[in-house]
């Protein structure tokens, strides 16, 4: 996609992304503010609000026409403005999934351009990578004619009300907003219930998988959401035979298998 190769070209200048080291590896987060005008943002209003709202430590501020970078404890950032909207095809498809932005849909065919953020860091501090690109793109929400964030990677889109309140959430009660994170997707065949995520592969873990299960619909998808929490928070590389614990003490074992809904190898919760 053209926005990748764009990203990619630039980023490849920044000091942390050049020539990783094998002993400490490298990551790039990037998210996607949707904006309903093609104005370019104010960048140095962004900056100032990370600075004063969000409590991040800004330094080495260089802007120019339609990019900044600046650097933040453990991280660079870049904000780009791209004079063009998403790909409908891209957006739409995740809007038509998107189950807690029910208006997605109609919302983002009118956006007209975009802020595209990418945070580049350690891998192994990809928590952190993702708590600071959530703060990065509420303050551009906050400062900008905006209508939400999308995850391409993970087809996750979130309304502008809603990540913000997720992102103020993340910084004063410590709660990781998982929901802006990753996708969560729930099937129900002769009355069992199966659930999947979408996107634990951005921390280094297999996505997750409960088949036909008899819990109900809602016990199913807060056992997948309590195992996310634990962990990207404890950063959990579970194996067979190994249990996860819910946020209501039921622990669940897990093995490693084909995916029945997803591609590839996943986690299996026997619940």
């Amino acid at each position: 996609m053209r926005k990748l190769i764009y990203f990619f070209c630039i980023l490849a200048s920044l000091p942390l992304a050049a020539q990783p080291q094998p002993s400490n590896p490298e990551q790039i987060v990037t998210g996607v503010v949707l904006l309903n005008d093609k104005k370019s943002p104010n960048v140095q209003d962004i900056v100032s609000s990370l600075r004063k709202d969000w409590k991040l430590t800004v330094d080495s501020v260089n802007i120019s026409d339609k990019t900044a970078i600046f650097s933040v404890p453990g991280a660079s950032v870049m904000l780009a403005h791209l004079e063009y909207p998403v790909e409908a095809a891209e957006v739409q498809a995740a809007a038509k999934i998107s189950w807690l932005w029910r208006t997605a849909g109609s919302e983002v065919a009118q956006h007209q351009s975009q802020m595209v953020i990418s945070i580049i860091g350690k891998r192994s501090r990809v928590l952190d990578l993702y708590k600071t690109l959530t703060k990065v793109a509420a303050a551009t929400l906050e400062k900008t004619n905006s209508c939400g964030v999308f995850l391409n990677s993970q087809y996750v889109l979130s309304s502008k009300s809603f990540f913000t309140g997720a992102a103020r959430n993340m910084m004063q009660e410590q709660s990781l907003p998982v929901y802006c994170w990753v996708y969560f997707g729930m099937l129900q065949e002769n009355n069992l219930n199966s659930g999947y995520t979408f996107g634990m592969s951005e921390f280094g873990m297999p996505d997750m998988e409960i088949v036909k299960s008899s819990h109900t619909t809602q016990e199913v998808h807060a056992a997948l959401y309590d195992a996310t929490q634990s962990i990207i928070l404890y950063n959990l590389h579970l194996m067979d035979g190994q249990q996860v614990t819910t946020g209501e003490d039921v622990k669940i074992p897990v093995k490693k298998a084909p995916g029945q809904m997803l591609q590839g190898e996943v986690l299996r919760l026997d619940y």
